[in-house]
Parts: structure tokens; sequence; C-alpha cells
């Protein structure tokens, strides 16, 4: 007997499962239906027929004599309907039936506001510029001078959490219940000094001269008491810092997408920042960042950052990045940095440095190309300008000065076949160093006179002996101001050092020129325009 009670049951459940799953099917049963000026009464029982199932509604909701055209194709009924009666309603599945209703439209979201007083707990004191915020809703104020503070929210969440945080205090926390105003007094615990040092920050966008120019102190005050408050959006949109999606509470939140429409002052990006003026971000940027005059960073920058004027890094950045006037970075740089006048490192340099007037960088590992002047501390790479600086070197610099403060010095006092007297000064590396050169030969019937500029390499042979070899470009000119061609000049020589600052050198030499032969009318060569030569030297430092 239990058996079959048990087997009545299976099956009784078994029908309901399979009338419920035919009921649930039936607004995704495909019809066709072709309508034309009926009253939309007919034209439900019409499209109930079709379906095979009843239409139950309330006729003070629809109107069943308005008159309707429809024709659909095998169509789902439920997108008949969204046809036929618009957005307005939802249908429900009951059995044989498809019940009709009007969409409930949600609440009304309503304000409150939460005020009070802020205290120091242990002088009692009014605390003025505390910041008081909620951080779902990244609602925030400022107390007043009087200690006081009133927080807008919304009561769309069940619950509000309202954080107070000032600089050298600890924070407090309240739960509240949302809803209606509501009024408090709080007091705030002075922090102790051991608890201070992680709220430290060392890179202030604040602080920088845009920063102090751009941001009002307000906002300056309220960043640096929410330092250890950060939060996570996927977009933001403002006119102005303070002006924007996120309020006052803009420059704690990171941003996937974050568009500026004159100049935004966020935590961070992951993804795009665009500004049409500046940007000012406190923490790390990724991905791209591009304004129109103006970006400035505390945090690593990683991916590609454009400027029309200036961008300003107060940590590291990779990838590339590229301004109208100028670049600084106070920490390491990789990849390519481009500037139409500066571009300024602090740390190390890896990758390609290029300005149209001049690179400065702590430590340079690649190169550095400039239109006048590129300067490091330490030189590993290559340096090409027209003044290439360095305070220890063991690339190689490629300009008409260049100046190793701890490298490669020499001053040589020279003579050679076409004049008695010539000062040189050498300066880079032994691996490659630049020269500049005066000459004059004196008492002569032809008096003549030589400036030039060279490049040379010295090879250490042993303790006391070396092998230069030195190519020089040679202006000669004669005392009544006709010049002479330009002279090419091929000069290896062998050195002998005599005492720690000084050495003899000489070797043989090859100088030749082009241009017209009877142009040249000095005495050495008659009209040759070319010819080998010698010189001997006495160098020192």
């Amino acid at each position: 007997m239990n058996l079959i009670n048990n087997l009545r049951k299976i099956l009784i459940l078994t029908l309901l499962l399979w009338g419920q799953a035919r009921a649930q099917g039936r607004l995704d049963k495909a019809i066709t239906i072709k309508i034309h000026r009926q009253p939309l009464a007919q034209a439900l029982t019409e499209i109930g027929r079709k379906g095979g199932f009843y239409f139950s509604y309330n006729t003070n909701i629809i109107k069943g004599d308005s008159l309707v055209t429809l024709e659909a194709e095998a169509r789902p009924v439920r997108q008949i309907l969204d046809k036929l009666l618009g957005d307005r309603y939802e249908y429900e599945e009951t059995g044989q039936y498809v019940i009709l209703l009007l969409k409930t439209a949600e609440p009304p979201v309503r304000i409150y506001s939460i005020s009070g007083y802020v205290r120091d707990e242990n002088t009692k004191e009014k605390l003025t510029d505390a910041s008081v915020y909620e951080s779902h809703q990244l609602a925030s104020t400022l107390t007043d001078s009087n200690g006081f503070f009133r927080l807008r929210l919304k009561d769309k969440y069940a619950h509000a959490v309202i954080i107070i945080s000032k600089q050298l205090y600890r924070d407090t926390l309240l739960l509240i219940r949302p809803g209606y105003d509501q009024e408090f007094a709080f007091s705030l615990e002075p922090a102790a000094v051991a608890e201070l040092a992680p709220l430290v920050v060392t890179n202030h966008v604040e602080r920088t001269w845009l920063g102090k120019w751009l941001l009002s102190p307000k906002q300056v005050l309220q960043s640096m008491n929410l330092a250890g408050f950060f939060a996570d959006k996927p977009v933001q949109f403002s006119l102005l810092p303070g002006l924007g999606s996120h309020g006052r509470m803009g420059a704690q939140v990171i941003n996937k997408f974050s568009l500026n429409l004159l100049g935004g002052y966020t935590a961070g990006v992951n993804g795009l920042e665009l500004a049409g003026v500046f940007n000012i971000d406190q923490r790390s940027v990724r991905w791209l960042q591009a304004a129109g005059v103006a970006n400035i960073n505390g945090g690593a920058v990683s991916g590609v950052q454009l400027a029309g004027v200036h961008n300003q890094d107060l940590d590291s950045v990779k990838g590339v990045q590229a301004a109208g006037v100028g670049n600084v970075v106070m920490g390491g740089f990789g990849g390519v940095q481009l500037a139409g006048l500066f571009n300024k490192v602090k740390g190390r340099t890896s990758g390609l440095q290029a300005a149209g007037l001049a690179n400065s960088s702590g430590e340079v590992d690649g190169v550095q190309v400039s239109g006048f002047l590129n300067s490091t501390r330490r030189l590993k790479g290559v340096q090409i300008g027209l003044i290439n600086i360095a305070d220890t070197s063991t690339g190689y610099m490629i300009g008409l000065v260049n100046i190793v403060k701890n490298g490669y010095h020499e001053l040589s006092l020279s003579a050679d076949e076409t004049l008695p007297i010539n000062l040189s000064y050498k300066t880079g590396t032994r691996k490659i160093y630049s020269i500049l050169r005066v000459g004059y030969s004196p008492g002569r019937s032809e008096d003549a006179y030589a400036t030039g500029i060279g490049i040379g390499n010295e090879h250490v042979l042993s303790r006391c002996m070396s092998l230069a070899s030195e190519f020089y470009l040679l202006h000669f000119y004669r005392r009544n101001g006709e010049d002479a061609p330009l002279i090419y000049r091929i000069q290896p020589s062998l050195k002998i050092r005599l005492a720690k600052k000084l050495s003899l050198s000489a070797g043989p030499a090859f100088s030749f020129y082009t241009g017209e032969k009877n142009t040249h009318s000095f005495s050495w060569s008659g009209n040759s325009s070319s010819w080998w030569g010698w010189t001997t030297a006495i160098n020192f430092f």
C-alpha cells in the first residue's frame, strides 16, 4: 500500500512540474499573427488562441477598445506583447493564464543629512578641517571653524558608515540607519607617534608648483586627511577638481576611465585619462594619459603619457612620454622620452631621451640626444649633443665639447708641418674624447692662424706608453682675413708618460682638403690637395 501511495505522489508531482514547465514556456512560444485596425481586446484574444493560453488583466489599466495594427511572423509571444503594449507592462505566467500587470515604479530616493560637531577627545576643543565622509556614496565635507559639519546622503542603501578623519588623529567610525536627519557629537583621539609613521606620504602632487596653483586649500586638506582611503570606480567625469561625478571625493578614487573637460584631480588611473587642460593624480597611472597642457602624477606611470606643454612625475615612468616643452621625472625612466625643449630625470634613464635643447639624468644607460646639452652623473650609454657632460663615464660622448669631471683631461702644446704653435684641449674618456684646437705661425710673410675641432681615442699599451688616434677638422686663414679651405687631418701618435701629469707624443699625419687647388697659397705644400706631415707635442694633466 505504501508503495502505491508513493507512486501516486510521484505521478502527481511529475504532472504538476510538467504543467508548470508548459506554462512557463508560453511567453517564449513563437506564433505568426496579422492584425489590422482591430480592438486591443480582440487582438489579445487572438494572440492567446494561437499561443494556447488566456490573458488576464485589469480593464482599468488596459484600454481594450483602442484600435491596433500588428504583423509578426514566427515571433515569441513576449516580443509581440512588447511591441503591442510598450514597456509599461510586465507579464506573469500562471497555469493557462498570462497576467498583464503595470510595472511598479521604484520608490524615489530621499535625501537626509547627518550633522554634528567634532572635538578633540582630550582637550574638548573643536576641530577645524576634519574630513567627514561616507565611503559607499563618496560623499564628504570638512568641519568649519566651529568644528561643525553637515553631510547629505541618499537613503538607497540599507545602512551608512560615517568616518571622521584628520591628520594626527585616529579615525572614528559610526554605523547609522538611513532615511532621516540625525545629529551626533564626535570625539577624535590623538594618534600615538608610532601610528603616524605609515601615514607619511612622500610624493605630494599638491606641493608641486602646478598643484599649488591649480588646487584649492580645502582640496589639499581633504587629501591629507584621507591619505589612507582610496576607492576603485569604473568611470569619472569632471569639469574641474571637485566639480565632477565623484564630487569632493574624486581625489580618493582610482578610475578605469577618467574624462576631465578642463581639469581633474583623482587618486589614479588604470586605463585611460583625458583632459582638455590638465590631469593631477595622487598615485599611479597606467596605459594612457593625455592632457592639452599638463599631467602631474605622484605615483609610477606605465604606458603612454602625452602633454601639450609639460609632464611632471614624482615617481618613475616606464613607456613613452612626450611633451611640447618639457618632462620632469623624479624617479627612474625606461622607454622613450621626447620633449620640445628639455627632459629631466633624477634617477636612472634606460632607453632614449631626446630634447630640442637639453637632457639631464642621474644615470644614463641608453641614449641622450639633444640640440645643445646632455648631462648626467654616470654615463653607461651614449650622449649625442653639442655639449656633453658627465661626472663619470664608461660610455661614449659624441659632440663638440665632451666633459667628464672624473674622466680624461689633457692640455697639449704641439708643433707640426703646418704651424709651429698649436694649443689643444682634450676632454672625455679614453674611448672617445673631444678636442678644441687653436694654432698660430708668427713672424712669417704669410702669417697663418688655425681653429678647429676633433675627436680622439687613446689605447693604453703599458703603464707608461699609449697610442692615440685623432681626427681634426681645421680652418686656416691669413692675417689679411683671406680664408683657406677646410683641412681634414688624421694624426696617430705614440705617447710616452714621463710623470703623472706630463707626457711627450709624436707621430705622422695625413692632411687633405677639397675645393679649388689655386685657393691654397700656404708654403708648406704648394698647391697640393693632400700631403703627409708630422706632429710632436708635450702634454699636461
